[in-house]
């Protein structure tokens, strides 16, 4: 099955005849990848349409209706992605929106939904958040660390430096400074620390926070202009006691300036000892899908956060999880019966053909300690390249 640039894809559910339209109030979904999200308000009970870039399988199965349009480093396709929610709001008359990083570069999608309710930050929140010329005078504000920024063009050791798009997501706007470099209002440069990366995930509703949990993130380099693409995260983190207090005071303070509600994240680094915020992801993170439960009680919870300043506690210890994007080495055409592990999500259709350094599909592990669950991860994303890459080339032969 060859997938197009923009697919509408029907569950079986929505093909059933005598829906009527009083059971057709549904919510909308705009995400880069929409089914972790999906999957979670199909467990609570409601069901879903989803705008997003891949409309893979799993997506497809959790939703009523799965829309696919372009991806572009930013995010969707703004036109491609307006058109689809217009045609899904008349459609469906969604009772609202719940969106992740896409939308984080086009806040303008969420300003012209009519009686669809936003569940999540406003436009307002997202646009104040990823401006660089706000962001980071609100962490000096409240003295807040961070590697240093710069906002005009080095003319020496553009090697100590990185060049930061703040309207892409997932790392995919981060590259190496260059004095070609041209200027950009959304762009800056941040100089190179070294570290390791984590980050916070967390409920807020506009004052408090309810703590999920602290993750170790994982990046890999997607050719030489993307060195530090997210390939995945453990939610669990070797942070002292001090360390992450001081990561949860720096996200009280981002939550108060910013007004942040729902789910949320930000991302540090951990350098000589010392916690210094990257950047806060004012939206249901990546990260959010290693504390869900199988029913759904942490989409409900972002809900009620959203929607009636309602914040939950999430007391109890989370089980370790981790899960990790497997991305292709080279342009892949996905095998007609390719058996898929269950340990694996995301899946894309047989036919699809997968472009070199895009992602395949997702892979997840759970265990005992990290150690054990990381080399879990590696060995799944590794067995699952080999047997792509080589059932792909029997089926060319």
């Amino acid at each position: 099955m060859q997938i197009n640039r923009y697919t509408c894809t029907l569950s079986t559910r929505s093909r059933l005849p005598g829906r009527s339209s009083g059971d057709r109030r549904i919510y909308l979904v705009v995400a880069t990848s929409g089914r972790a999200i999906a999957e979670a308000l199909n467990a609570s009970g409601h069901p879903v349409a989803v705008v997003d870039g891949f409309a893979d399988m799993d997506t497809c199965e959790a939703s009523v209706v799965s829309r696919k349009v372009s991806r572009t480093a930013s995010g969707l396709n703004e036109k491609e992605a307006a058109g689809a929610i217009r045609q899904l709001q008349e459609e469906y008359c969604p009772k609202g929106l719940l969106y992740d990083a896409a939308l984080e570069s086009t806040p303008g999608l969420l300003e012209d939904l009519g009686a669809c309710e936003i569940i999540g930050n406003t436009s307002e929140v997202l646009r104040r958040c990823r401006d660089p010329q706000i962001f980071f005078p609100t962490l000096d504000e409240n003295s807040i660390r961070y590697p240093e920024v710069c906002f005009s063009q080095v003319r020496k050791d553009c090697h100590l430096w990185l060049r930061k798009n703040s309207r892409s997501t997932g790392g995919r706007g981060i590259a190496p400074c260059t004095r070609e470099s041209g200027h950009d209002p959304s762009v800056y440069l941040q100089r190179k620390t070294e570290g390791l990366n984590f980050s916070l995930t967390f409920l807020a509703d506009g004052t408090n926070i309810e703590v999920l949990g602290f993750n170790t993130l994982w990046h890999r380099a997607c050719g030489p202009d993307r060195p530090y693409v997210y390939e995945g995260a453990v939610n669990r983190a070797e942070l002292t006691q001090e360390q992450q207090g001081t990561a949860l005071h720096y996200a009280l303070l981002l939550t108060w300036e910013f007004r942040l509600v729902g789910l949320n994240s930000i991302d540090f680094i951990l350098s000589d000892e010392c916690v210094y915020v990257l950047e806060i992801n004012p939206r249901i993170p990546a990260t959010y899908e290693l504390y869900e439960t199988r029913k759904g009680h942490l989409i409900r919870a972002h809900m009620d956060a959203c929607i009636h300043a309602k914040l939950a506690r999430m007391s109890g210890e989370r089980p370790l999880r981790a899960h990790a994007h497997v991305y292709a080495p080279e342009p892949v055409r996905v095998p007609a019966c390719f058996d898929w592990p269950l340990w694996t999500a995301d899946r894309p259709h047989p036919g699809e053909v997968i472009q070199e350094h895009e992602p395949v599909c997702s892979v997840f592990a759970g265990g005992k300690n990290m150690g054990q669950v990381h080399a879990m991860i590696r060995a799944r994303m590794q067995k699952i390249l080999h047997e792509l890459v080589q059932d792909a080339h029997r089926a060319s032969v």
